[in-house]
């Protein structure tokens, strides 16, 4: 599909995912248009990001779609259409939404939803021609702001079932598909389908198309369509051989060892059923720990005595060492096993000496009386008043705040995530996705609480920087590029998200976002 010279060879007609593919790995700027039965649908790329779709059907273009799903009627389209007139008018709209018509989170809403209709609807059109014209469109704002180009790809190829064609694209099946170096990655935010899944579980290392086929618990047909759509969207790789000094990454149930070596997938069917009983105690322990206090931390009473503290801890050291991980039935659970060491070690810190330890049961004990009158209180009421709820969330936030002071941040986060199952607070919220990322297995539980603070308030800016953050940390440019939009879009002077989304994509691009951001808020 590429062309000498490093341009792009759109001449032949072949499968949109794919041409949307190339695209995006020469990271070029244009429009790739896609023909069929009388049909021109343009999907809009920005260094090789998607950012808008668009189509000349009459039920794909904005005013109609709107009218289609009940947000506007035909006079409120008509009149619009009449005031947008040509030359320098703001788009349909931007006038919609200045007219009262519909409000701004409905319309991106829409925007959205519409734009991957004609992605997909072009995907799927048979006989389709593709053509690429380079070139930069002005001011093009990102009307999808939650899906990533990955994402799109994926979605489109899932549309496309042309079995000849499918085949064509994956022969010889005797090739050996292999994950791409991307997966960890993608995992985090990717929607896969069942089929997806199971297909990703078992490359283990590598495995020859033909032999996936075979072992798919689903039809030929779905098998084939399914590697095809992890194929196109650079999910999986397939040839002969991984690249030369390329070793493969793990599948979507293995994790990556302490040191950043990959780990291939360990096959539970061959196990014991003592030895699946050790991998479920340590994945349950090491998301446990970070609710467990000291002393369960340690598996002890209270009153546990100094030498009984020192014989748990060198019973977790041998128990949990991430040198275990030498052994073939926990060799993807290193991770896990650091996490559980890494917490019993704080506790035995703590726990080991007489004065850090005297200090530490007065924390417990004020705690277990808070807890105890709450209790009370419940048996005599039988159901918490608003009131007592409020004061209870209150007492919550303050003595997490308290505990993160005084550096028991565990504690503070048993505490914030009761009080935040009771009153979602953005920026409580935000604080326990901070405290939940300085452990990176608890990296999704962070990104669950970071979007859960976005949805009680879209225009929190602090959240949306933290997950900018979150997404540079992991190198995916186009999802921190994504969040530092919207956080601009809520608040346009802001001068840290200028500044990140400055450096990101430069002062020009800044400019303009900054532009339409004003323009939206007048």
């Amino acid at each position: 599909m590429d062309a000498p010279g490093g341009k792009l060879d759109l001449r032949r007609s072949r499968p949109l995912p794919e041409f949307m593919a190339v695209v995006a790995r020469r990271q070029s700027t244009g429009i790739l248009a896609a023909f069929s039965e009388g049909a021109q649908r343009e999907i809009l790329f920005v260094d090789g990001e998607v950012r808008a779709a668009r189509s000349d059907v009459e039920e794909e273009k904005l005013g109609s779609w709107l009218v289609l799903r009940g947000h506007i009627n035909e006079d409120e389209k008509a009149l619009t259409l009449l005031s947008q007139g040509s030359g320098d008018t703001p788009p349909l709209g931007h006038l919609l939404v200045t007219r009262g018509c519909i409000d701004q989170e409905t319309l991106e809403h829409e925007l959205a939803e519409l734009a991957v209709t004609i992605i997909r609807r072009a995907a799927a059109a048979s006989r389709a021609f593709c053509e690429f014209v380079e070139g930069r469109t002005e001011g093009q704002p990102d009307t999808l702001p939650d899906l990533t180009t990955t994402e799109l790809i994926l979605l489109a190829a899932r549309e496309f079932r042309n079995v000849e064609e499918l085949r064509s694209a994956l022969e010889p099946l005797e090739q050996i598909a292999w994950p791409s170096v991307t997966l960890d990655t993608l995992l985090d935010e990717l929607s896969l389908t069942p089929t997806e899944a199971f297909f990703l579980s078992r490359l283990d290392g590598t495995r020859r198309l033909e032999e996936l086929i075979r072992v798919a618990p689903v039809p030929d047909e779905e098998a084939l369509a399914t590697l095809y759509a992890l194929k196109t969207a650079g999910i999986i790789t397939v040839g002969d051989a991984p690249a030369a000094g390329l070793a493969p990454l793990p599948s979507i149930n293995t994790q990556r060892g302490g040191s950043g070596e990959h780990i291939g997938v360990v096959d539970e069917a061959m196990l014991s059923p003592e030895q699946l009983a050790e991998r479920a105690r340590i994945l349950e322990l090491a998301d446990e720990v970070a609710r467990l206090d000291h002393y369960a931390a340690l598996n002890l009473p209270r009153k546990a005595k100094a030498d009984e503290v020192q014989a748990a801890w060198e019973r977790i050291q041998e128990q949990y060492s991430p040198d275990r991980s030498l052994q073939p039935h926990v060799r993807d659970l290193r991770p896990q096993l650091q996490t559980i060491l890494d917490r019993a070690s704080e506790a035995h810190e703590v726990l080991a000496n007489p004065v850090s330890r005297k200090r530490y049961n007065r924390i417990l004990e004020s705690l277990e009386a808070q807890r105890q009158k709450e209790l009370e209180e419940i048996k005599q009421q039988h159901q918490v008043s608003q009131e007592a709820r409020n004061q209870l969330v209150e007492a919550n936030f303050k003595r997490a705040d308290e505990l993160i002071h005084e550096g028991e941040p565990y504690l503070a986060i048993q505490l914030l995530e009761q009080a935040c199952r009771m009153d979602p607070r953005p920026a409580e919220l935000l604080k326990l996705a901070r405290l939940l990322l300085r452990n990176p297995l608890w990296k999704d539980r962070a990104l669950k609480t970071l979007r859960r603070a976005l949805e009680v308030d879209p225009n929190f800016v602090d959240a949306w920087l933290e997950l900018a953050e979150f997404w540079r940390r992991r190198n995916n440019p186009e999802r921190q590029r994504k969040a530092l939009e919207r956080a601009l879009a809520a608040d346009p002077e802001h001068p840290r998200a200028s500044q990140m989304y400055r450096q990101l994509v430069g002062q020009r691009e800044l400019e303009r976002l900054l532009r339409r951001a004003r323009s939206r808020q007048r």
